[in-house]
């Protein structure tokens, strides 16, 4: 008990302390690349701006339902699945990938059903079509994950990680790794997550907690998915020569994190969102179907007839 307790507290920090790291980089990139300076602690860029809007979110009226609690917790349980090393994961199980998609498949439509409980239906109308956009994105992502557990056989994060130990699955999925970072951006763009550091979605009723923690729910579908897409493709927290796999983790993580926002910055400001969603079925699914299906391909001619 006391060893799930600490593993508790461990992730519980590392998700916080990332988290704010996060947030704080996409302030602050989003600041320098709109040529603005963005140093001053109370200002958007400084180091203090993510600690100043959850107090600005607390000083407000709280609107709390049974939609905005479970979403917290989904969004905490799903970090229980993600192993951040070869012994800190709270929940070890064989499915522990297809755990995953479940958890992000029910965040979204916890973020959304959320969304749904304004008043104005302007905002409401607005917040469930970006999160209907999202849902749509990870069909790709998720057909892309589907390639790299018939690549390895498995189900679990950490054989699958451990299983990169001569090359890492970019290798043999790279279409899938460009199609999980494309649809990442995306998402990024769609959820305005690099904007300042604010998300996009209109003003919430309320503007309390009830918002601080969609926030975090919208983060923490973009963090988990960068992540997983780490463990997947690049090797996870193998070690790297002489550098130990925790640090090449987090090298990797925040590697492909401040790739996405640049990639989302260089995309422009996309006021028609619907240009992504069509570029997502008329690209990225066709795509990451044809992955699959050579992917599928291959499986069946290597451990069922043998030929390869």
């Amino acid at each position: 008990m006391l060893l799930i307790l600490k593993k508790t507290i461990y992730i519980l920090i590392i998700v916080a302390l990332n988290l704010y790291v996060c947030t704080y980089l996409a302030s602050k990139l989003s600041s320098r690349m709109e040529l603005r300076r963005g140093y001053r602690m109370t200002r958007v860029g400084g180091i203090g701006f993510p600690a100043i809007r959850f107090l600005s979110y607390l000083g407000k009226k709280a609107n709390m339902n049974i939609w905005i609690f479970l979403l917290f917790i989904f969004s905490l349980l799903i970090w229980t699945v993600a192993p951040f090393s070869s012994n800190l994961v709270l929940v070890d199980m064989d499915f522990s990938m297809m755990a995953a998609i479940l958890f992000i498949i029910i965040i979204i439509v916890l973020n959304l059903t959320s969304q749904l409980t304004t008043h104005y239906r302007l905002t409401m109308g607005e917040a469930s079509r970006k999160m209907i956009m999202v849902l749509s994105l990870t069909i790709p992502v998720f057909l892309s994950i589907v390639s790299i557990m018939l690549v390895n056989r498995s189900f679990g994060f950490k054989e699958i990680v451990s299983l990169q130990h001569v090359y890492w699955n970019i290798v043999y999925q790279p279409l899938g790794f460009i199609i999980c970072l494309v649809s990442i951006v995306f998402m990024l763009k769609i959820l305005r997550l690099n904007k300042n550091g604010v998300s996009g979605f209109g003003e919430h009723e309320g503007n309390g907690i009830s918002r601080m923690i969609m926030k975090f729910s919208e983060y923490t579908i973009v963090i988990f998915l960068i992540y997983m897409t780490v463990l997947l493709y690049l090797g996870g927290y193998k070690n790297l020569f002489f550098i130990k796999g925790e640090i090449m983790l987090g090298i990797k993580f925040y590697t492909v994190f401040i790739f996405s926002l640049f990639a989302g910055k260089a995309l422009g400001n996309i006021e028609d969102y619907r240009l992504l969603f069509r570029i997502n079925f008329k690209f990225l699914i066709p795509l990451a179907l044809i992955n699959f299906a050579a992917t599928l391909g291959f499986f069946i001619a290597r451990n069922i007839y043998g030929l390869l």
